[in-house]
């Protein structure tokens, strides 16, 4: 029975590592993009930051977004069964490599760092 649990643990561990986030990944497409964007001083200063890397101190956050229920300028992303709304001082206009929506939210505090609004719309 040991042996299962040593081959369950192993394989649990890999899958984890698996889901890391390609933008730290030098092979991945696009990483030379992620690792450009830096978060609004606005941003930085409201989070009492000394850093500006989205993706140093980031991943990017995979899941649905949307526009607020009123069609306002309020962007919504879903995070546990639960849509947040995106900071105004994180979003950015700039397109992004494959016209998606991205956001980098901290490892540590969860905290949204970057929101690139999609240029080919959701």
């Amino acid at each position: 029975m040991k042996a299962f649990d040593r081959v369950l643990s192993t394989f649990g561990i890999l899958l984890l590592l698996s889901f890391r986030a390609d933008a730290h990944d030098p092979s991945m497409a696009h990483h030379e993009w992620y690792n450009k964007q830096v978060m609004s001083p606005a941003a930085q200063l409201r989070l009492g930051v000394p850093w500006k890397s989205c993706c140093d101190n980031g991943d990017v956050f995979k899941t649905r977004f949307r526009v607020g229920e009123d069609r306002s300028d309020q962007w919504q992303y879903l995070k546990d069964g639960q849509w947040r709304i995106v900071p105004p001082d994180i979003i950015k206009e700039d397109d992004t490599p494959d016209h998606l929506p991205v956001l980098f939210i901290n490892k540590s505090t969860g905290d949204e760092l970057c929101f690139f609004v999609p240029k080919g719309g959701l």
